[in-house]
């Protein structure tokens, strides 16, 4: 529909030129035909204006609003002498009626409202004017350019049209280059039409047979512009600063002080100086609205790189003064500061405490930084130290300074992170990720200063790149998991007879470019991610599957899984035990799954009912790492668990220690005394093994029997061990 439009207005605007084309050949130049014809020409601008203006998506910003305006004040000229042909005047006055609109259009075309571009700043506009005004006047003084036989007001109203018409030019020409518009070829059209207008009236003032032919002159302007609005622009209108209009106030001025200075003493000189004197009056009023403009531009600056809490910089600031020295190729260091324990500052005292202590942390890091130091508080808690030129060395030197006497003066510790960057290095995203993580090193040691270590960042990446790989692989299919999440097996040992009595079920991740990675390097990541239920339910498939292959195969081995705290109050952990052993077949006796007292203490209550509700389907609870928790007697008493298992901390020092001996001798005691089986972990040496058997421990296992191993590899070396082939383990 647009371009139908379009293509219609254009056909209109053809035929109207071709009327003023007409007007202008006729012979009696001040007949009402030429008047009529140009007001139909005029008119059928006007239409076409009007209707571009209409259109919302077409002129958002009222540009052709204002020139549909404009015309319709040009065609006044024609139309009043359609009803009398001696109105010498009209043309001239409706030029002058039309300026003003004409000056809004070209000022609102950049549809940024910038000190550039504000609609509202008419006042530079009859100030310039004045001043041009002024500059004829006194010109024309000197070289009586105009005719001599003109009375005295055309003069002025030629000049003022004159000026008007060079005002627009100058301003359609600034709009263009700094609202970027030069590749928008309506704003050529408009540039031609003022400057036309201005050739025309510099050299044919004279030689013009009538006024109405000059009338002629602004039709085919008005058809132009017309034309104009049917085009489309291809360019993006862009903000501009406040330069613009402080160079075109400092022009108008200069040329209305020069007219003053040359022209002498007022009221001489066809009134040059009266215009000058306006000229300087309207320019200085703009400047002050302009200087307070700009004053409050820079209060709000400011305040918007201000925190309000603190009155220091905030994450505004600092960005804009580390682009600052970047661009400027300057090296700098950067401190991020977090205050340790804020969270219980506010907890326990309220907020109106934690903003006190903002404040006063805040007040005394600046008092300790350097002068050319620049502090902002980034949010919450955490503030971060601009250093510019200063190396590592130095910068460490004052966050030294910085969290000794915050520490003496607030009485709280700060977890500071140290990260500078040489010359031509300086990346705002880079340097504030490296000294975060720096800071995050200080904070998980306790607090205190940390200087950025790339290698320490490389580990960071790396779990960060496992983390992601570990999503994938456990939201993959089946056949990728099982091909890289595999387990291995570590025997538990029958004590008294050597008999293989049982396995754990250990998980190794078999990565493709990392090679066999241990369960320490990525469990916690599982954790992290909130997959450890996904990662047990595999395990749990793989372990049955292989229990019941080896069941099949005569060795009907107990097996042993690890569940985590998270797994423990998993709602969905009975279904996944129940359909684990529904579809494999193997009998629940013959699964023990272990669980810590860590594992315990996150969630008690559900974490018993969950056992309890385990031992009532014939699945066997152990528990693990026993006597390195802090609760172990208690659960003793609460758990239905069928074994416990010594860490590792106590068999590899019951040789050395009498004391650790005489503890794992009580609990072996009491676990048999509360009909538990006791296995032994860590299991090194012959001899720890003999005082183990001396204490009646039941089962050992360590790398003395095995290491932890593949299926295929735990069946060899069952088979190298022909004396337990075949052999049931020991029931308890």
């Amino acid at each position: 529909m647009i371009r139908v439009w379009s293509c219609r207005a254009r056909t209109l605007i053809v035929l109207a030129g071709a009327l003023a084309v007409v007007a202008a050949f006729l012979p009696d130049p001040n007949s009402r035909s030429v008047a009529a014809l140009l007001c139909l020409a005029q008119l059928a601008a006007f239409g076409v204006l009007v209707r571009c203006a209409s259109q919302r998506d077409v002129d958002p910003d009222a540009v052709w609003g204002w020139w549909a305006t404009a015309v319709g004040v040009l065609t006044l000229g024609p139309l009043l002498t359609l009803l009398s042909t001696d109105t010498p005047w009209v043309t001239g006055l409706s030029v002058l009626l039309a300026a003003p609109f004409m000056y809004q259009a070209v000022v609102r075309w950049n549809r940024f409202r910038t000190y550039v571009s504000d609609p509202g700043d008419w006042l530079n506009g009859v100030s310039a004017v004045f001043a041009f005004i002024a500059a004829g006047l006194l010109w024309d003084g000197w070289v009586a350019y105009l005719p001599e036989a003109w009375p005295l007001w055309k003069v002025h109203v030629w000049l003022a049209i004159l000026a008007s018409v060079v005002v627009l030019l100058g301003t359609a020409g600034v709009v263009a280059v700094i609202g970027g518009l030069l590749r928008d070829v309506r704003m050529w059209i408009v540039l031609a039409v003022f400057a036309g207008v201005i050739v025309v009236s510099l050299t044919l003032h004279s030689v013009v047979p009538s006024y109405l032919h000059a009338q002629a002159g602004w039709t085919g302007a008005c058809l132009a512009i017309a034309l104009a609005s049917t085009l489309r622009g291809h360019s993006v209108p862009r903000p501009a600063t406040s330069h613009a209009p402080a160079a075109g106030a400092l022009l108008v001025l200069t040329v209305a002080v020069a007219v003053l200075v040359v022209a002498g003493p007022p009221f001489t000189g066809r009134g040059a100086t009266v215009y000058a004197t306006l000229a300087v009056l309207g320019v200085s009023v703009r400047v002050v609205h302009l200087v307070r403009e700009l004053g409050d531009l820079t209060s709000s600056r400011r305040q918007a790189h201000t925190d309000d809490l603190t009155g220091i910089g905030n994450r505004r600031a600092l960005l804009a003064e580390v682009d600052d020295l970047a661009r400027s190729r300057r090296g700098a260091a950067l401190l991020l500061l977090d205050i340790d324990h804020f969270k219980e500052v506010n907890d326990r005292h309220g907020h109106q405490a934690g903003d006190d202590l903002l404040r006063r942390v805040a007040r005394t890091t600046v008092a300790a930084l350097p002068r050319d130091a620049l502090l902002t508080r980034l949010g919450g808690d955490e503030f971060a130290a601009l250093l510019p030129g200063r190396d590592e060395l130095a910068a460490a030197h004052i966050a030294r300074t910085v969290h000794e006497a915050v520490a003496t003066e607030v009485e709280i510790g700060l977890s500071v992170g140290v990260r500078a960057v040489p010359a031509g290095q300086l990346h705002v995203d880079r340097v504030l990720h490296e000294a975060d993580l720096a800071m995050y090193t200080a904070k998980t040691g306790g607090g205190g200063i940390s200087v950025y270590d790339r290698e320490v960042d490389a580990r960071r990446r790396e779990a960060t790149e496992l983390r992601e790989e570990l999503r994938h692989l456990l939201t993959a299919g089946t056949d990728r998991r099982r091909d890289q999440l595999v387990l291995h097996y570590q025997p538990q040992i029958d004590v008294a007879s050597g008999r293989v009595a049982g396995v754990e079920a250990l998980v190794r991740w078999r990565h493709p470019d990392r090679g066999p990675l241990p369960p320490m390097s990525f469990l916690d990541l599982v954790q992290d991610l909130g997959m450890m239920p996904l990662l047990t339910h595999h395990v749990l498939n793989c372990a049955v599957e292989d229990g019941l292959s080896w069941r099949c195969a005569g060795i009907p081995l107990r097996i042993s899984v690890n569940l985590s705290a998270t797994c423990l109050t998993d709602p969905g952990l009975l279904t996944r035990v129940d359909d684990v052993l529904r579809h494999s077949g193997l009998d629940p006796d013959r699964l023990v799954l272990e669980v810590t007292e860590t594992t315990l203490m996150a969630d008690p209550g559900q974490a018993l009912a969950v056992a309890h509700s385990l031992t009532r389907r014939g699945v066997r609870l152990s528990i693990d790492d026993f006597g390195t928790g802090y609760s172990s007697l208690a659960y003793l008493t609460d758990l239905p668990a069928s074994e416990v298992k010594l860490d590792r901390a106590f068999t590899t020092r019951l040789l050395a220690e009498p004391r650790t001996a005489e503890i794992v001798g009580a609990t072996v005691g009491l676990g048999h005394r509360l009909g538990m089986r006791v296995i032994a972990e860590g299991v090194e040496d012959e001899a720890t093994l003999a005082l183990l058997e001396a204490m009646e421990v039941d089962e050992s296992q360590g790398y003395l029997h095995a290491k932890p191993l593949p299926p295929a590899e735990f069946v060899r070396w069952l088979a190298e061990r022909s004396q337990v082939v075949g052999a049931l383990p020991r029931e308890v």
